[in-house]
């Protein structure tokens, strides 16, 4: 019986996750996954973690995916950084919770690198995390 409970709880998160992605998460991807991007001023630090974190995410789903260098990935996050003015807060792409997300996040992504894949099993721990900024 408690097993039962745990699975359908699990089925329960896993269906309200999906549900948020549909609602937000291509404008989240978008947001994130797209390219450089212009926050407005106002931006919080959180905003500003969740684009540092899609930004990178790219560009290490990239790096597994497609190929790409540790070098040109390390262009593309620097030149988004410099683009949009992050440079106050890139250095927290280097911290644990930073290094975890991104982490999560480039696992969880489809294979074209433009999503999520919702079937990886990196997928709810993905976004139980960015959610977390």
């Amino acid at each position: 019986m408690a097993l039962q409970i745990q699975d359908s709880s699990k089925a329960l998160k896993r269906d309200a996750l999906r549900s948020w992605m549909k609602a937000w998460g291509s404008r989240a991807m978008a947001l994130g996954l797209v390219g450089p991007m212009a926050l407005p001023t106002a931006a919080n630090q959180q905003e500003t973690r969740k684009a540092l974190v899609g930004l990178a995410a790219y560009a290490e789903c990239k790096v597994l995916h497609d190929g790409y260098s540790r070098a040109r990935a390390e262009a593309i996050i620097q030149a988004g950084i410099e683009n949009n003015g992050w440079q106050q807060d890139a250095s927290w792409l280097q911290s644990p919770q930073g290094i975890r997300v991104v982490t999560l996040t480039s696992k969880a992504m489809n294979t074209s690198c433009n999503n999520f894949d919702q079937s990886s099993p990196q997928f709810i721990p993905a976004i139980e995390a960015i959610n977390a900024l």
